[in-house]
């Protein structure tokens, strides 16, 4: 199970950025204009395979030798692992694993930390932008995929992960 909190100056730059962009000046659309913006920077994320707006996560996770994190991984916060808080791990910030000991079990791992980009890069910003007022212009269900420029804009940033 997961929980997030994003960063609240953050996403309110992003909506403000976001109103400019279709021309907003009004307040009354603000929660549905939130909306669309978490949608697109889900959505985002879900295509290059980062977190891109710095959150607080929470994560439970089954126990294994190598947990993997959402990354970029910023810091770790606190672990416990079946309920009893634990420093017996380490952390590759580069992977975003924590490493617990060969020797070390249990059934369930319960991690607080922080993830995301420290800065936004500004093509994302605009491909989110781009998302969100698409997501916008159009509330019925005729969006299918990422606009074209979207995707675009997010390709040099897509990782993939190698097995």
């Amino acid at each position: 199970m997961r929980t997030r909190t994003y960063d609240t100056s953050v996403l309110a730059l992003l909506l403000s950025n976001l109103k400019s962009h279709l021309r907003i000046t009004a307040d009354d659309l603000d929660d549905e204009l939130m909306a669309k913006l978490k949608a697109a920077i889900d959505s985002a994320e879900h295509y290059i395979g980062r977190i891109i707006l710095e959150s607080s996560i929470n994560d439970t996770l089954p126990f294994s030798s190598k947990v993997a994190l959402s990354r970029p991984l910023i810091s770790v916060d606190g672990v416990e692992v079946d309920d009893a808080e634990t420093s017996d791990f380490t952390t590759d910030i580069f992977t975003g694993t924590l490493l617990f000991p060969e020797d070390m079990s249990g059934h369930a791992v319960e991690v607080s930390y922080t993830a995301g980009m420290g800065q936004i890069p500004s093509d994302i910003v605009s491909a989110i932008l781009l998302m969100a007022s698409s997501l916008f212009a159009n509330p019925m269900d005729s969006v299918e995929t990422l606009p074209k420029a979207s995707q675009m804009l997010l390709r040099p940033h897509r990782t993939y992960d190698l097995l």
